[in-house]
């Protein structure tokens, strides 16, 4: 019994060391970030067309005249964009066109009185040169289109994953450095990174309009994405 005393006395005395030793670690939260700029771009542009049922001239036309009229307004003007789109069919794509109808009212004698039809043509393209994405707005101005949208930007999947990771690296070296000057102040080895959780963010951002422009500079500023990481980093200590 004696012996058996002994040993229990000897395992309780160790198990405490052991337990700190296996649960001693470093624990830091870091941030990183990088720039990247957008991949691509998108461009919204419409045009309101509208017919009269009765024209300065004296001529009338019936309502489906005029919805007839409008249709055929409509198809000119999608032809004379995708002819004006040509030079940049290596630069740019998924064109897409559509149109809505509705009636046009004025005021008469205090009543909104149906006096014609109305319809907006409404266009949208992706811009994959950004460089050139002026080229592409002022080809759609010629074409006879008064309202152009702000260029929007996007970041594809595989730049975003770069950014990220490039802000990840930032991120670790930083939390290395800390972790090592916290293992030296405890008198003990700095060892491997026991868990990481991440948690990203990269939003997006816009080519914006310059408020003061040139006669020769590009109408539309590059603007960098910044990719934003946290990251909880677990150190084990030897």
């Amino acid at each position: 019994m004696r012996h058996l005393t002994v040993l229990f006395i000897i395992f309780s005395l160790m198990v405490p060391a052991i337990a700190y030793s296996a649960d001693k670690q470093i624990v830091l939260n870091e941030t990183g970030e990088s720039k990247i700029m957008p991949t691509s771009g998108s461009l919204s542009f419409s045009q309101v067309i509208v017919v009269l049922l009765k024209q300065a001239d004296g001529k009338k036309f019936t309502p489906e005249q005029a919805k007839g009229l409008l249709t055929e307004q409509v198809k000119e003007l999608t032809t004379t964009l995708k002819k004006n789109l040509e030079f940049a069919s290596d630069f740019t794509k998924e064109f897409n066109a559509n149109a809505s109808f509705s009636p046009y009212y004025k005021r008469v004698k205090s009543q909104s009185t149906i006096v014609g039809y109305q319809v907006r043509a409404s266009y949208s393209i992706v811009v994959l040169d950004l460089k050139r994405a002026q080229e592409v707005t002022q080809a759609v101005l010629k074409s006879g289109v008064e309202d152009v949208s702000q260029l929007y930007t996007q970041i594809d999947e595989t730049a975003r994953r770069t950014c990220e990771k490039e802000a990840l690296k930032v991120a670790v070296d930083r939390g290395k450095k800390r972790a090592a000057i916290m293992a030296e102040l405890m008198e003990s080895e700095l060892g491997a990174i026991e868990t990481a959780v991440i948690n990203s963010d990269a939003p997006p951002r816009m080519y914006m309009a310059k408020t003061m422009m040139e006669s020769d500079a590009n109408m539309y500023e590059p603007q960098a994405s910044t990719c934003n990481v946290r990251v909880k980093l677990v150190f084990s200590v030897k």
